[in-house]
């Protein structure tokens, strides 16, 4: 039995909203206005392009989530275990508008001075880190026909970040910035899944996190960890492969970030020994993001060794990518 690992990774950015591009704007038009005002060089009006871009980014948002993963054969037992290492994250910013900003904003003629530090609008951040790692058996005990059942017993490491960022200190490089403004719990956790391989058909079952809990965030926001399903069924042609993925229960909301349920359809389809190409369409529901579509193209040089990347998109300012390599150690 050969040691292969596996590795990937993946990416996703939707800031159809352009928040993110705006909260520069507002906070350069911020900066200019007090420069203006404590410069004597106000005149009637300079406030209303702040105002009017604090109202306007009023409930807008953006999210963003990456993961990377390691998937390693273990030999020095045998081919029923498995371990693996996935960090994964999910953020969500909304902004706030404070209508009491807009009076504070037309004194400013009247007082020739304005602090900044006193507009109360500001973008609300929220966010999740789950890093696992894990020991996976094949439980061969079990005699299901034509059925794999696995366990999973794992280690759990999860950051809960939240705060409030100011517009007036608002750094687009900072803005996710993790140090003081994040809570970290560590705890065991069991997963269960299952394979069935009927003919062409294969049908799979996962059930994540056994062992419920609720964990809570610097300002209090709930982290709902509780079991989760999710099915897979795929079939294969001569032609290629099509497959459906499906969450049954909804990956877990905190703060910003929204409750998500995820459908995925794909089609693979091999052009000669060495090359596969691939599409996808990724249905979202309860979730900010958008459904999306994927292309993917995958190099396979052995059974054991192939390359593999993918493009996902849902328009011009909301997309990612993903990659997947494994080999033989």
């Amino acid at each position: 039995m050969e040691t292969v690992v596996h590795v990937s990774g993946f990416s996703y950015l939707n800031n159809r909203e352009r928040l993110l591009d705006e909260l520069l704007d507002a906070r350069n038009a911020a900066v200019e206005l007090e420069t203006g005002v404590r410069q004597l060089r106000y005149f009637p009006g300079d406030e209303d392009k702040l105002i009017r871009l604090l109202k306007g980014m009023d409930g807008k948002a953006t999210t963003a989530q990456a993961g990377i993963g390691l998937v390693l054969g273990i030999p020095w037992r045998d081919d029923r275990y498995t371990l693996t290492t996935t960090a994964r994250t999910r953020f969500a910013g909304t902004f706030e508008y404070e209508p009491s900003d807009e009076p504070k904003l037309r004194l400013a003629p009247l007082i020739s001075f304005i602090e900044l530090s006193e507009l109360e609008s500001r973008v609300r951040v929220s966010g999740f880190g789950v890093g696992e790692l894990a020991l996976h058996r094949r439980i061969d005990e079990i005699s299901l026909p034509a059925t794999t059942v696995t366990v999973s017993l794992k280690h759990q490491e999860i950051w809960l970040y939240e705060r409030d960022v100011p517009i007036q200190r608002y750094r687009e490089s900072d803005l996710f910035k993790l140090s003081d403004f994040t809570r970290k719990f560590s705890r065991p956790n069991i997963d269960l899944s299952s394979v069935t391989e009927l003919d062409q058909w294969r049908f799979g079952v996962r059930i994540e996190n056994l062992l419920a809990d609720t964990l809570r965030g610097l300002q209090g926001s709930p982290y709902e960890l509780k079991p989760r399903a999710s099915l897979t069924v795929s079939r294969r042609w001569e032609w290629g492969r099509v497959g459906l993925f499906q969450d049954v229960s909804a990956q877990p909301a905190f703060g910003q970030v929204m409750p998500r349920r995820e459908t995925i359809a794909s089609i693979e389809v091999p052009l000669g020994q060495r090359w596969e190409v691939g599409a996808g369409y990724q249905a979202v529901a309860m979730d900010r993001d958008h459904d999306a579509v994927s292309l993917s193209l995958r190099y396979r040089l052995l059974d054991s060794f192939y390359l593999g990347v993918s493009a996902m998109a849902a328009g011009r300012h909301e997309l990612g990518g993903t990659f997947r390599i494994q080999m033989p150690l």
